[in-house]
């Protein structure tokens, strides 16, 4: 079992976007996109920012992670974000746009 929440705020029009998405109960091919994308990533070895500084107008990002006993927990900003995660959180957001 594999649990993702998304949550993305901040930015010049301040609007929430959210996602919660059970990787089991979503079409084979999105379920193996969003993987492949936590695995490139190397999501679980990302370390959170303890002291997150956000710039006017910067979107922050928060993604929780839930795959079998692992949890994990990421806050990170347009500026902060490890390049190596934009397309997880491109993806992310493109899917929470989707089902609002």
């Amino acid at each position: 079992m594999t649990m993702i929440n998304y949550r993305r705020t901040g930015g010049a029009m301040g609007r929430e976007v959210a996602l919660d998405i059970d990787l089991d109960t979503i079409p084979g091919d999105a379920a193996q996109r969003l993987h492949g994308l936590l695995t490139t990533s190397n999501f679980f070895e990302i370390p959170d920012a303890a002291n997150l500084m956000t710039r006017p107008d910067e979107y922050e990002y928060t993604i929780t992670v839930v795959a079998g006993n692992s949890m994990h927990t990421l806050r990170v900003t347009d500026s902060t974000m490890p390049e190596s995660l934009r397309p997880l959180v491109d993806e992310l957001t493109e899917l929470a746009r989707a089902a609002t």
